[in-house]
């Protein structure tokens, strides 16, 4: 493994060769497989997410809830209860959760190795 300066930097790294695993977006999603196991680009080690990440990232998507439902109110109310309006703001909530789970997972990211 190589040595590298910062500690928050090698959190992001492959646990098995120390490179940058090739972390897909959609990685940080919550997810309900515990026994997911994600392949580092260079090296085919397995890796996955740390608790504390994943527990992050459900945090961070029930955060990004509280605004949007407050904002699928609104436009409910303004689309006059309207499906097309329903549609927007169930859009609009998923897009929050999303946005926000994805924000908060990627500020306490940290792989641990997987066989």
């Amino acid at each position: 493994m190589r040595v590298t300066s910062g500690a928050a930097s090698t959190k992001r790294l492959c646990p098995h060769c120390g490179k940058p695993p090739g972390l897909r977006w959609y990685y940080l999603l919550p997810s309900n497989n515990r026994n997911r196991v994600l392949k580092c680009a260079s090296c085919a080690g397995g890796y996955d997410l740390s608790d504390g990440a994943k527990i992050a990232s459900m945090m961070g998507g029930f955060l990004g809830l509280g605004p949007a439902i407050l904002l699928f109110g609104r436009i409910v109310k303004a689309g006059h209860g309207s499906a097309a309006a329903t549609l927007t703001g169930t859009i609009l909530v998923a897009a929050a959760f999303a946005v926000g789970s994805i924000l908060v997972a990627s500020i306490a990211l940290a792989l641990v190795p997987k066989k």
